[in-house]
């Protein structure tokens, strides 16, 4: 069987501090690296060069430094020179133009549900940019039900173009020995029980209902707590 190459935009896969967005990128090029056979070969395209401890193999990294329009003018210009059989791009969108076979992953339209917690400029971004996408991708990864049906209601999307293929699970979570986790919620300094959230603090997170809940929660169950871990987003204040 011919080998086919697969170019994979990892633009975003080793950015720092990481959101889902990254962290899903990041996994699932070093999943498809691992579990790939001798039929397919990668070619990896950075804007800046990768860890050198990222677990990455032998595939063929390419790195296309650019401070700006790196997808559309950067990245493009190199597929042209150099086209690869498949072009997959796990968060971010496709070069304009670009005219090969595609595989694009849209996370969600969130914009379109909870435009008051983007900014106008975003919401514009999203929107052009995820119309992109499902208009011009050859097949497109959808991570849930919800997020497929939005494409097809907003966009006009063929269905049979959509595959939804839910999140994984790292396997580095598994239960803990009762030793370790009290060491490390001693470590933390944290309470004996506790609501965690973990992501980026901002509006579409919607931690002010979050907050408003564990609020009544507490009133029934004073000893839990609620803890909020994250980097502060776009209007994190009045959640702060």
């Amino acid at each position: 069987m011919p080998e086919s190459e697969i170019g994979i935009d990892a633009s975003r896969s080793y950015i720092e501090p990481m959101t889902g967005t990254e962290r899903y990128s990041r996994r699932i090029i070093e999943q498809l690296i691992e579990q790939s056979g001798d039929d397919r070969s990668f070619r990896l395209f950075f804007r800046d060069a990768p860890p050198a401890d990222a677990p990455l193999g032998s595939v063929e990294r390419r790195i296309l430094p650019a401070r700006r329009l790196w997808t559309h003018h950067r990245l493009r210009r190199e597929l042209s020179a150099d086209p690869v059989d498949v072009l997959f791009v796990p968060s971010h969108v496709l070069p304009l133009g670009y005219q090969g076979r595609s595989v694009v992953t849209i996370h969600d339209l969130g914009y379109l549900h909870e435009p008051s917690a983007h900014t106008a400029s975003s919401r514009i971004q999203l929107d052009l940019t995820t119309r992109w996408n499902a208009r011009s991708a050859s097949q497109i990864i959808a991570i849930s039900e919800s997020t497929k049906h939005d494409l097809v209601k907003r966009y006009g999307t063929d269905p049979s173009r959509i595959t939804v293929i839910h999140h994984g699970v790292d396997s580095r979570f598994s239960p803990a020995p009762p030793e370790e986790i009290e060491q490390h919620r001693r470590g933390r300094n944290l309470p004996k029980r506790f609501i965690l959230y973990l992501g980026t603090i901002q509006p579409r997170k919607n931690l002010v209902r979050l907050i408003s809940a564990f609020e009544a929660i507490s009133l029934d169950d004073p000893d839990v707590e609620l803890v909020i871990a994250g980097k502060t987003g776009w209007k994190s204040q009045p959640i702060v």
